[in-house]
């Protein structure tokens, strides 16, 4: 038994070492799954309705499909080319905890961290979502630079940012970045 379980820690030693090594090396590797792409994002919110009309304003998305499950939950998938997003309301699910509204706290916690939309020209952006009252959070002038609060993103002599959060209704973070900036133009 000794000699099996010293053979399984070697393996798994090896095993690990081997990942460490091809990670550290940055090589390229031939994928698991080499053919694959993001089908939906998902959301928990407190309020569905309210939720579907606030990322359809926003966003431009349709309702897809509706659905309800037997253990006290609905949901909608909405979309439009190339986004979908999942939204869930749960009758027992608790506010967004704080940590999770501010982006430098939330990267503290483990899971995943936020949605992030690309848009053409993120200065012309930022204008429409403040004139809907969209709550910005913070802004990033320069891929170097970190994320701030900005009373006043529009201002005169400003740069263009590169991107920004964003909250929706119910205080979930969701960045937006500029297509000209991050080379992933829409």
């Amino acid at each position: 038994m000794r000699s099996f379980v010293a053979i399984a820690m070697s393996a798994a030693l090896l095993s690990s070492s081997a990942i460490a090594a091809a990670v550290a090396s940055n090589e390229a590797q031939t994928p698991v799954l080499a053919v694959v792409a993001i089908h939906h994002v998902s959301i928990a919110v407190p309020d569905l309705d309210a939720a579907i009309a606030w990322y359809s304003k926003i966003f431009g998305l349709t309702i897809e499909h509706r659905m309800e499950t037997n253990f006290g939950m609905r949901g909608a998938f909405l979309r439009r080319p190339g986004i979908r997003l999942e939204l869930w309301q749960s009758l027992s699910l608790p506010d967004t905890p704080e940590a999770r509204r501010a982006p430098k706290q939330d990267m503290k916690i483990m899971g995943i961290k936020h949605v992030a939309f690309v848009v053409p020209d993120l200065r012309t952006a930022l204008a429409a979502l403040l004139k809907q009252g969209v709550q910005l959070i913070a802004v990033q002038y320069d891929r170097s630079e970190p994320m701030r609060p900005d009373p006043d993103p529009l201002a005169p002599g400003k740069r263009r940012p590169f991107s920004l959060f964003i909250a929706d209704p119910f205080g979930t973070p969701i960045e937006i970045l500029d297509g000209a900036q991050v080379g992933d133009g829409v």
